[in-house]
């Protein structure tokens, strides 16, 4: 073989040898967010206690629906809190006590959010605390009454 064969040949070699060392199954990894990446983990807490109040409910991290039961609210202002989050696009819940009211809140998919009602009664009454929701919303919630 000529010296030109040899290292026509050679130079084949190493070519086809490169070619198999990239096939090996050694793939870099792709820096493009994957359309089935989990959603970010958002993380509930629960609500801070007002000063000079007292939680009387309190309930969560949970999902769906669900009864509180039978809250005693003092007079002057208490206060409901809801932390909430969907997993699926936007969601709502919708919180009632019996003998006071009822109110409804958006839950949005990517963040947290934080809702407040106050209550002022002009007299104390007991009331059942009920949450309706479905089971991507995602909520913590209590009532704070006065000391």
């Amino acid at each position: 073989m000529s010296r030109f064969h040899r290292s026509a040949a050679n130079t084949a070699a190493v070519a086809m040898a490169a070619a198999l060392v990239g096939c090996s199954g050694a793939e870099k990894p792709d820096p493009r967010p994957s359309a089935t990446s989990p959603a970010p983990v958002v993380k509930l807490t629960a609500p801070e206690i007002r000063p000079g109040h007292h939680r009387i409910a309190s309930e969560g991290p949970r999902r769906g629906s669900w009864d509180l039961g039978d809250v005693q609210l003092a007079k002057g202002i208490s206060w409901v809190n809801v932390n909430c989050v969907a997993s699926a696009g936007k969601g709502q819940i919708t919180l009632t006590v019996d003998t006071v009211g009822k109110f409804s809140i958006d839950c949005p998919g990517n963040e947290v959010r934080i809702n407040v009602n106050q209550l002022d009664l002009a007299e104390g009454r007991k009331g059942r605390f009920h949450i309706e929701t479905t089971d991507h919303v995602q909520w913590i919630a209590d009532i704070q009454a006065p000391d």
